[in-house]
């Protein structure tokens, strides 16, 4: 009997632990969300880039992606609340500096904003010490690092590079597919007083403490002054708000690249009429510490305080310690940096850095309507219809006498700005719209974003159409985004970047238009290596599989759905 009974135990154990061992073997199956923006951001090919990823993704077998979306306002919502696990997004450099390429994605405070919420504090090490130096071998070193964690870590998946598309009547001029900030104030029509164009972006805010898209800084870019700014052709900075641009050479950054002093130009005020408000030193330093200290939720404001080394403690106040603002003068201002930035001049050529006047709201977001919008740029904002119409009128003078302070940044190259009266922008619902626009001339130009089969359309067709389609040289990167408190396990983003196909990208939404992308800092920049292309290829199903089978496979009961 004894014999038997333990016979029996035996038997039942060799056949649990079988059971277990080949329970451990059997590949995991994953279940995720992807989310993708529904109503014309990146033009209308986001479906079908979600379909593409979806079936490359689903095509190993071993995950399954359900596919989730919302229009722009709440997609920037969604990703700040953690309520996506997986989505995708787009971005246009900042500054022209490939660290916009690395801090604003895997810093820790950028990672937050942009949605990853990734956090490596070696990381962290390594970006600051490639933006504290000039030095291109220390750099090429840091980014080297930073771009293998990235690919070791998989908080974003690069995706594919695109570039900047305008099609317009061929009596404009001046229409720039600037690498950084399109500016309307360039644009000419001879004969005309108006501009009338058409896009299918949206504005989410028109607070430069808020604003963190492309078309929102496009809008802050024509209200809105910075210290300095940008060449109308190229990334070359010029004087902006502030007499010179600080260098070394005119004593204007210390020695030890820590100290940046800014003159203001004399007779600059806000377009707050009939106040006029005059800026001063004191108001610039008000509207940085305001968009420190509110840190909106998906905000810029990190450029600042993290990436640009300023302080976040109001106890810094008015004074010369590391990461303080001082307000030497009512024309002058000083940055103290808690470390060296390389760059800091092109961050305060950003729309985050734009002054604005005291009266603006002190506790939270201002309102993105007009006579709420007030800067000290070319242009004022008279009409703002949400979804559906921006209109912006000549803020200082007429065009016959021009009393805007900047009015000859840009000569002798250009004439005074700003050049036209006023600019109509028609916000349209969808690619198509653009297109019938620029066909029927319904508007004098088009910009973000006509879908690949109309800008091929519409170049074989431009000289009979008489317009200009133009194709801009700007690194614009598409990626996806892993919240990785939602997807915590790497072996599963790991998987995923092995299952995605590029080439389908390419060939299917874009025509191949598109140029794939195997790092988020882009081939056109300095320090970029492909290490998502060496690591992780395209297409790689057995890889991805492989890796899946030696996840745990409780990770089949995790909910990645969003919450609510």
């Amino acid at each position: 009997m004894w014999i038997v009974i333990v016979a029996i135990l035996i038997v039942a154990i060799i056949g649990i632990s079988t059971y277990a061992v080949l329970s451990a073997r059997v590949p995991t199956k994953v279940g995720i969300e992807l989310w993708y923006n529904n109503d014309g951001h990146y033009g209308d090919t986001e479906t079908a880039l979600a379909l593409t990823l979806q079936n490359s993704i689903q095509s190993c077998g071993r995950v399954t992606v359900s596919l989730k979306s919302d229009p722009w306002a709440v997609y920037k919502q969604n990703w700040a609340n953690q309520r996506m696990p997986m989505f995708l997004l787009g971005w246009y450099p900042d500054y022209f500096d490939s660290d916009d390429y690395a801090s604003p994605f895997l810093s820790i405070a950028g990672a937050k904003s942009l949605g990853s919420f990734y956090n490596n504090s070696q990381v962290d090490q390594w970006i600051t010490e490639e933006q504290s130096t000039t030095d291109p071998n220390i750099r090429t070193d840091r980014f080297t690092k930073i771009q293998n964690a990235l690919a070791d870590d998989v908080p974003y998946i690069p995706l594919f590079s695109g570039v900047a598309q305008t099609a317009y009547v061929n009596s404009v001029q001046n229409v720039e597919l600037h690498p950084v900030v399109f500016k309307w104030f360039i644009v000419d029509k001879p004969g005309a007083t108006v501009l009338n164009v058409s896009t299918s972006d949206k504005v989410i805010s028109l607070d430069p403490a808020s604003a963190y898209d492309f078309f929102s800084g496009e809008i802050i870019n024509q209200v809105f002054d910075t210290l300095v700014v940008y060449d109308w052709k190229n990334a070359t900075l010029k004087p902006g708000l502030a007499q010179d641009i600080p260098t070394r050479a005119n004593g204007l950054v210390s020695a030890d690249g820590m100290n940046y002093t800014y003159h203001l130009k004399a007779g600059v005020t806000f377009h707050d009429f009939p106040l006029n408000t005059p800026l001063t030193a004191q108001i610039v330093a008000n509207s940085i510490n305001r968009a420190i200290r509110l840190d909106l939720p998906g905000s810029a404001a990190f450029l600042l305080y993290d990436v640009g080394a300023l302080g976040r403690d109001a106890t810094n106040g008015n004074n010369s310690s590391p990461g303080a603002i001082e307000v030497v003068d009512s024309s002058t201002i000083t940055f103290h940096l808690a470390r060296p930035v390389s760059f800091f001049n092109d961050l305060m050529a950003f729309s985050v850095s734009a002054p604005v006047p005291d009266s603006y709201n002190q506790a939270g977001e201002q309102p993105s309507t007009a006579g709420s919008v007030i800067g000290t740029g070319p242009y004022k904002m008279t009409t703002h219809t949400p979804n559906q119409l921006i209109v912006l009128d000549r803020a200082f003078g007429t065009k016959a006498s021009n009393t805007y302070y900047n009015k000859d940044l840009y000569s002798p190259t250009l004439g005074p700005i700003p050049i036209m009266d006023r600019i109509v922008i028609n916000i349209r619902a969808s690619a198509a719209a653009l297109k019938q626009d620029i066909e029927t001339k319904a508007v004098d130009v088009v910009f973000r974003t006509l879908s690949p089969p109309d800008l091929v359309d519409l170049q074989n067709r431009a000289s009979s159409l008489g317009i200009t389609v133009k194709l801009g040289s700007s690194p614009q990167i598409r990626y996806l985004v892993f919240n990785v408190n939602k997807v915590p396990n790497k072996l599963v983003r790991q998987a995923i970047a092995f299952s995605v196909d590029r080439s389908a990208i390419s060939q299917i939404v874009f025509l191949g238009t598109a140029s794939p992308l195997y790092s988020m800092i882009p081939a056109e920049m300095p320090y970029s290596t492909a290490v998502f292309q060496s690591k992780y290829g395209d297409a790689r199903c057995a890889d991805a599989n492989n890796l899946l089978a030696q996840v745990p496979a409780t990770i089949e009961l995790i909910a990645l759905a969003r919450d609510r």
